[in-house]
């Protein structure tokens, strides 16, 4: 996920401008007021909204885009953006939230981080009006984790999805005169037929999806493709069904089949730098990994790599996402009135549509989806919206949590020589469902 955040679609290169305060006026010159009909009393210094994000080229740029925008919308506030190494961001929101001196009046969020801010009633409240547009426009993954007690306390900027799509290194499959998949079956077919092991090791390697991101979510919509549930009504986690056994069961096949190895899963990186090196034929990735490709890796998209859907494994489109990126306002804060307006002023669907496209994010609002401007605007990827409407939101866990342990569970399955697929799903279902449940009511 680390990756993910850091990563840069687009090279923008622009400054923001932020309008200053036009003087302030003296309560006490009521002289000056009365001597002259058409002299005009200067107007009141903006109140100033600090915005805080974290570094991130693409994204701070188009923040003090919406910034400049708000700005020049209104006379009452101006928002000035602060921007701060991811490393060190989260103490950083910690600290302003809870004491209003020196600190943001509005941040920007990973959904990850944001039970631990709710929890201690750290985040002012969303306003009714706003919380109306949450419920009838945006999309149920968006929001599950800004909720406590049936109340919110954040405002999504994107719909977070590691699933789905896969980037594939175009230039191998023209060498080779072959045809991307179509369906699940061909991609296991050509997964077998293109990639080269030696030993342990695959030099060539085929369909990848074995890292930790890429393996959590391809599993889960496995299963919920096949018509099953890993959820239960008490929301704990269940793996160990006949869905989930056999997802795992194929998944586990991909590295005996030698498609791929553990290289990535094992090292913490991610398997789509094996197709932008041309040692990989196909890697599934969330979008934001087109940015690699064009700026780490200085490749053409058309040309060397494209992005593709990922065949479905079931007969039904299904799948889970995390709550990604949004905006919290903090409790101790001495302007919410404006931080909020400042908020659904962003959240507005041409300035969120604008923004989405920057930060190469999907966007979180139903009304989006046939939007023809981020069509045109994020071609590589509008064939996700169609898709958007069939996800879950993945749960009240903290997710990092979540993968760590079934990465680990993976792992041990992997080097165990005819392990028990079953136990080992029970056991981690278990682990999961006692230790890394968000420990507060949502609804």
């Amino acid at each position: 996920m680390k990756k993910r955040i850091v990563s840069v679609f687009l090279a923008l290169a622009m400054t923001a401008v932020f309008l200053a305060g036009c003087g302030s006026s003296d309560s006490k010159d009521t002289k000056k007021e009365e001597t002259s009909d058409n002299s005009s009393a200067s107007s009141e210094e903006k109140i100033t909204l600090n915005f805080w994000c974290h570094q991130n080229e693409a994204w701070v740029v188009s923040y003090k885009k919406m910034a400049e925008k708000f700005n020049q919308s209104q006379d009452k506030y101006e928002v000035v953006v602060q921007d701060y190494p991811f490393s060190a961001y989260s103490e950083k929101i910690q600290t302003s939230l809870t004491s209003a001196k020196d600190g943001a009046d509005i941040l920007a969020v990973w959904g990850g981080m944001a039970p631990d801010f709710i929890k201690t009633d750290a985040l002012a409240e969303v306003p009714a009006d706003l919380v109306a547009e949450l419920e009838s426009d945006y999309m149920e993954p968006t929001l599950g984790i800004y909720q406590k007690d049936g109340k919110y306390y954040g405002v999504p900027m994107e719909y977070n999805l590691e699933y789905g799509g896969m980037i594939v290194n175009k230039k191998l499959f023209d060498e080779n005169n072959l045809s991307y998949p179509q369906t699940w079956e061909e991609l296991r077919s050509l997964s077998k037929q293109v990639s080269v092991a030696n030993g342990e090791i695959v030099e060539t390697k085929g369909f990848e999806m074995i890292d930790g991101d890429a393996l959590f979510c391809n599993y889960l919509a496995m299963i919920l493709q096949q018509g099953g549930q890993y959820l239960n009504e008490d929301n704990s986690v269940n793996f160990a069904t006949p869905e989930g056994i056999k997802a795992m069961e194929e998944i586990l096949s991909m590295v005996k089949d030698g498609e791929c190895d553990l290289e990535h899963l094992t090292a913490g990186d991610y398997c789509y730098n094996d197709v932008y090196q041309g040692i990989g034929y196909m890697a599934s990735v969330g979008s934001w990994a087109i940015s690699d490709g064009l700026e780490g890796y200085q490749l053409t998209y058309g040309e060397d790599f494209e992005y593709i859907p990922v065949p479905q494994y079931g007969e039904q489109m299904g799948f889970a996402s995390e709550t990604g990126w949004g905006i919290i306002v903090p409790e101790v804060g001495e302007n919410k009135e404006g931080a909020w307006e400042f908020v659904k002023f962003f959240s507005e669907p041409e300035n969120l549509v604008e923004h989405n496209i920057a930060c190469a994010q999907l966007p979180p609002r139903k009304s989006l989806l046939d939007n023809e401007t981020y069509k045109e605007g994020l071609p590589q990827v509008a064939f996700l919206l169609d898709i958007l409407p069939e996800g879950q939101w993945m749960g009240p866990y903290n997710t990092s949590d979540m993968r760590t342990r079934f990465n680990q569970m993976f792992i041990n399955l992997c080097q165990t020589e005819n392990p028990d697929i079953e136990a080992a799903l029970a056991e981690v279902s278990q682990s999961i469902s006692s230790e890394c449940q968000i420990g507060y009511s949502m609804k």
